[in-house]
Order: C-alpha cells, then sequence, then structure tokens
C-alpha cells in the first residue's frame, strides 16, 4: 500500500508541473500536496522544514514571474503604467482565455493579454504604434521568460523532493 501511496504522490506532483505553463499554480499545488501527505503519512524524507522551503520557493517563483516580466517590458522601453498593464494584461487573459479555450487558452490568454496591456497604455499614452508594438513585445517575452522559470522552478522542487 505504501507504493502506491508514494506512486501516486509523485504522480500528482510532476501533474503539478506540467500543469505550470497553463497559469495554474502548480507551485503552490506541490505546497499543498506536501502538507497533505505531512498530515496523512509522512513521505521519506519529507519533513515541515522542507514543506517551509518549498513553500518559500513556491512564492518567490510567483514573485519572479511577474518581475521578469515588468523588466523585460521596461527593458523594450514601456512606461511604468505599461508595465503594470502588462501584468494584470497577463493574469485577465489567463482567466479570460481559460473561459473560451479551456487549459490551453489560459496560457495563450495570459501571453496576448501581458502584449495587449503593455501596448494599449503605451500606445494611448505616446501615440506611436511602434513604442507600443516594443512595450507589448517586452512584455510578451517576459511573461515567457516568467513561465519558463517556474517551469524550472516546479522541477528544481521536485528535486529538492526527490533528494530528502
Amino acid at each position: 500500500m505504501k507504493y502506491v501511496i508514494l506512486s501516486a504522490y509523485w504522480l500528482l506532483l510532476i501533474g503539478s508541473v506540467l500543469i505550470i505553463p497553463f497559469s495554474l499554480p502548480g507551485t503552490f499545488i506541490i505546497v499543498a500536496l506536501n502538507i497533505i501527505f505531512q498530515l496523512i503519512d509522512t513521505v521519506p524524507g519529507v519533513n515541515w522544514n522542507i514543506v517551509g522551503i518549498l513553500f518559500s520557493i513556491a512564492v518567490a517563483l510567483e514573485l519572479f514571474e511577474f518581475l521578469i516580466t515588468a523588466w523585460s517590458s521596461k527593458k523594450f522601453g514601456a512606461s511604468n503604467p505599461a508595465t503594470v498593464a502588462a501584468i494584470f494584461g497577463s493574469v485577465l487573459g489567463a482567466i479570460v482565455g481559460t473561459g473560451i479555450i479551456p487549459i490551453i487558452g489560459s496560457l495563450i490568454g495570459a501571453f496576448i493579454g501581458a502584449f495587449l496591456g503593455a501596448f494599449i497604455v503605451e500606445y494611448f499614452r505616446k501615440n506611436d504604434i511602434n513604442s507600443a508594438v516594443n512595450s507589448g513585445i517586452g512584455a510578451l517575452t517576459g511573461a515567457i521568460g516568467g513561465k519558463i522559470t517556474k517551469i524550472i522552478g516546479g522541477i528544481a522542487m521536485l528535486i529538492i523532493i526527490g533528494l530528502h
């Protein structure tokens, strides 16, 4: 029975990493799974200290995803309001995209939302299409980089669990 539980545990952990690209909270699900398994049946090598480390990593990855979008937007010339709009556009796009096309729509929506958020604000601020497109491309690039970083972070979380 113990092997069935451990197999289910690892399948759920791997599934949590696989849902990260679709704007779902995979890193926080990894933390939640470890809390649940700590309360039900302790996983060998994983203790509350590891759960705390995993939680800290999940929070850091979430913040980093927003920061990389903001940084990339700024690097491509977006103003502060356009950068904020890119972040909100990404979140709103993920929500709307999920409603239009379940699962994959959240990923597409997040990328389109980041681009449009920066593009629209920058266009209305400067009335310059080139500047607006550059800001949108920066936001899109940052959103993609943030997702990739979260996937790598999720894999790192699994490695931490596996090493303990």
